[in-house]
């Protein structure tokens, strides 16, 4: 189990050496009564670690696998939640690597590493509580994804869980507060600084399978993401998966 002495004060600090999943931690305990905007769950290793739409993340020791507690301000803007988390994986991730490398955060909810996936991001919901889940790449990354993924450990950079998640809870109680007390301004304006692909060609692929294409045109004031059609009209998405044809991530 890592050090988890510096972790920031007020925090409700679950931890384990083991889990199927942080998220499903967090979900039973939202479940039980035993959550608040303060819980935060962290495993040195998950045996069922996934990402959106169930798809697996390998979730060895060595990585940040981590969720937090939030709630949000209207049920309506749930989905700009993402943004917020992307940011603060972002930053928490820049103070180590941005010396030597280019960070991107892909839309959704990916943090993109020299053009590779160094983090993704799940949220659910259960009640009024979302349960924010993160994982991170820190030393070591899964052969399957080798091509497509990769870890701090890749750029010599040494970080252990604990640092991270630090990171990570300071940068999002930041981005959380900068989008209740400002709205979605600010948190879209910072996110489209870094966005990965701007006006770039993409494939779309719906929930019911259908495809699309178009050109990336970021996201609107409500979040949305913001296709370019192959005739010149915009579409505002809301829900998919993004291909980009340069480098298929």
């Amino acid at each position: 189990m890592c050090d988890l002495s510096d972790s920031p004060t007020g925090i409700e600090l679950h931890s384990y050496d083991s889990l199927d999943s942080t998220n499903n931690e967090v979900l039973r305990l939202i479940a039980s009564g035993a959550v608040s905007e303060k819980t935060v769950v962290i495993a040195t290793e998950q045996s069922e670690g996934r990402g959106r739409r169930n798809s697996n993340w390998e979730s060895p020791v060595g990585g940040l696998y981590m969720t937090l507690v939030t709630k949000v301000p209207n049920v309506r803007v749930a989905g700009q939640l993402a943004y917020v988390a992307s940011l603060a994986v972002r930053d928490a991730v820049s103070v180590y690597a941005a010396a030597n490398s280019t960070i991107t955060c892909k839309w959704p909810n990916d943090l993109l590493l020299n053009g590779k996936k160094v983090s993704g991001i799940l949220i659910e919901k259960l009640d009024d509580y979302y349960a924010v889940g993160v994982g991170i790449n820190l030393s070591l990354v899964p052969n399957a994804v080798a091509d497509k993924a990769i870890s701090l450990a890749d750029l010599n950079l040494k970080v252990e869980p604990s640092e991270m998640l630090n990171g990570v809870i300071s940068s999002f109680g930041y981005w959380n507060k900068v989008w209740r007390e400002n709205d979605f301004p600010m948190v879209r304006a910072a996110w489209l600084d870094t966005a990965h692909g701007i006006n770039e060609p993409i494939i779309v692929r719906f929930p019911d399978g259908a495809e699309g294409q178009g050109r990336f045109q970021g996201i609107d004031e409500e979040g949305a993401l913001v296709l370019e059609r192959v005739d010149g009209s915009n579409q505002k998405i809301n829900a998919a998966e993004i291909i980009f044809f340069c480098n298929g991530n």
